[in-house]
């Protein structure tokens, strides 16, 4: 049980804040420490998705679960909105009986989702320390969620105005996004457009062109006062949520994050959930994690594998076989959850798979302190990654 009610958690990302809001909720102290001097530093205003096909829940009533409101940009985006396009340039609508994804933004802008956090945590008594590391902390538990430590995955983009309409555009070739794809994301005269990459970094230039090039071939777009961004993902095979049953670990900085697409909020934010549940309720949080989390992690592995032997023939494969379908979202959720061959290939993934952050618990030599698991070694290496940004 608790000595006290007061609750250490460093790192002000979607998970250490949604664990926050729950404890406060709960009539806990809360102390978050964030080395930065506000949230969403870490990004340029850009696009990304929550995605909505593996639940069977809507992820708007996932987050209401969560005790979490809709204060941030959170725009839905169904089949009709977009377009996926194909190694041999094909264009494939899919067909959706909800959306398929929930548009939103990150970085420091007010209707961001960190922004939007942010004040939900403000609002219910948190307290945020700024530009400040945690050397030590005499709390019973310490939940820390300070994001990837390396690059397994990169992304190199642009943000933009524009005058084109709302659209999605997701683009598979290896020869724009080696193992990964190309997205185009545009919402009310902003956009972000990038390349993702699972491979060969160094040049991340030359598949930023050609993705460009290939997004001006698919779609008349104007590009306007753009302002170029890099972003990066972590991947474990086996997540590493806690350390002696005190400090526990959410988001990326656990290794929560889907391996296949890299739609890693919606992880962040259910372990920080379960995080702050297994304190409030004296559960296990390795426990909740293995029972909620872990099997879809496991699956995603299974997919990466999947889809990096599919090439591009079995990509247009694929997209020939959602081309005709009444409604694509009953398949995705049916390869985005556990089953018996999932599982089998799991057991070769984990093998295959290696990510490149060595030593998963600690970023320096010698150093089990609760701030090494902080992000300043990620962007360290984002910088060496992508030294053209």
């Amino acid at each position: 049980m608790l000595k006290n009610k007061s609750i250490t958690i460093v790192g002000a990302g979607p998970g250490g804040l949604t664990a926050a809001i729950s404890l406060a909720k709960s009539g806990y102290y809360v102390n978050l420490y964030e080395q930065n001097n506000d949230v969403g530093l870490r990004f340029n205003g850009d696009f990304q998705g929550l995605e909505n096909w593996s639940d069977e829940e809507d992820t708007l009533e996932i987050l209401d679960h969560l005790g979490i409101k809709i204060n941030f940009l959170c725009h839905p985006y169904s089949g009709n909105d977009g377009w996926f396009i194909g190694p041999k340039g094909e264009k494939v609508q899919v067909k959706t009986s909800r959306p398929l994804f929930y548009l939103i933004q990150r970085g420091a802008d007010e209707k961001s989702l960190d922004q939007g956090l942010k004040q939900q945590a403000l609002d219910t008594g948190v307290k945020i320390i700024w530009n400040e590391k945690l050397e030590s902390v005499k709390d019973d538990f310490v939940i820390v969620g300070t994001g990837p430590k390396a690059a397994d995955a990169i992304a190199k983009g642009i943000v933009f105005n524009t005058s084109i309409k709302d659209i999605f555009l997701g683009f598979i070739d290896n020869r724009i996004a080696p193992k990964a794809y190309a997205y185009l994301l545009v919402n009310s005269g902003r956009a972000t457009f990038a390349t993702c990459m699972f491979e060969d970094f160094k040049n991340e230039k030359l598949y930023f062109d050609r993705s460009l090039n290939t997004m001006k071939s698919v779609i008349d777009i104007d590009i306007r006062e753009e302002i170029e961004f890099g972003g990066f993902a972590n991947f474990f095979s086996e997540p590493i949520i806690s350390k002696n049953h005190r400090i526990l670990y959410t988001g990326e900085n656990a290794g929560f994050q889907d391996a296949l697409w890299g739609f890693g909020i919606k992880y962040a934010m259910l372990s920080g959930y379960y995080a702050a549940q297994s304190i409030i309720h004296n559960q296990g949080y390795d426990e909740l994690c293995k029972k909620n989390l872990f099997p879809k992690l496991q699956t995603s592995l299974s997919n990466r594998w999947i889809f990096a032997h599919l090439y591009n023939i079995g990509y247009s494969f694929i997209l020939n076989r959602m081309k005709g379908m009444e409604d694509v979202i009953p398949l995705l959720r049916k390869h985005f959850n556990s089953s018996l061959s999932k599982r089998l290939i799991y057991k070769f993934a984990r093998r295959w798979y290696h990510t490149r952050l060595i030593d998963k618990q600690c970023m320096h030599e010698h150093c089990d302190c609760v701030w090494c698991r902080h992000g300043k070694n990620a962007h360290a290496e984002l910088n060496r990654l992508l030294k053209t940004i």
